[in-house]
């Protein structure tokens, strides 16, 4: 059985035209699709992770895009595997589809359900010098068009980050 390292090679292998082996054009970048999935464990996502951040590289993804992209799908993906599989195992799937000027990204998961809307919108207080609840105003810092829904049991995510759009996240 091929781990998920294959599974995301032939997902996107599938996507390409032209020459078999070399990458499709999309926009002058490069894959125009990475479909993928990992289990809910904190190692698996890092993994995965890093398979996103290697498939942005070699499709030569602007930097703003690979660094909003890396600390978005951070927080998501940690956030599904420590709390909405927080005492089980359970699939994520990460599909990530790349536009002339933004990258589209939809997560989902069969974990617990969730509001978002009662997660913090503010900056946390740095002085309380807190461990955790950073999370949530980064995505939503970095992510735009954030939307969630929950259906049959499935938690989706979906967001999209623009290149050259960045916002301040914290004023000086």
């Amino acid at each position: 059985m091929p781990d998920d390292t294959d599974k995301t090679a032939e997902t996107v292998a599938s996507n390409r035209t032209g020459t078999p082996g070399t990458p499709a054009r999309q926009g002058g970048l490069g894959f125009s699709r990475l479909a993928t999935q990992c289990r809910s464990s904190l190692t698996e996502v890092r993994a995965l992770l890093q398979r996103v951040d290697a498939y942005l590289c070699a499709t030569h993804a602007p930097d703003d895009w690979r660094e909003d992209m890396n600390i978005i799908l951070a927080e998501v993906l940690s956030n599904i595997a420590r709390h909405g599989y927080a005492h089980e195992q359970g699939l994520i799937e990460l599909e990530i589809q790349m536009g002339v000027d933004q990258l589209d990204c939809c997560v989902s998961d069969h974990g617990r359900a969730f509001d978002p809307d009662i997660m913090g919108r503010g900056a946390p207080e740095p002085t309380l010098l807190r461990e955790g609840g950073y999370g949530w105003f980064l995505i939503r810092s970095l992510a735009h068009g954030l939307t969630y829904q929950r259906a049959n049991g499935v938690n989706c995510l979906t967001f999209h980050v623009p290149v050259g759009h960045r916002a301040a996240v914290a004023t000086p």
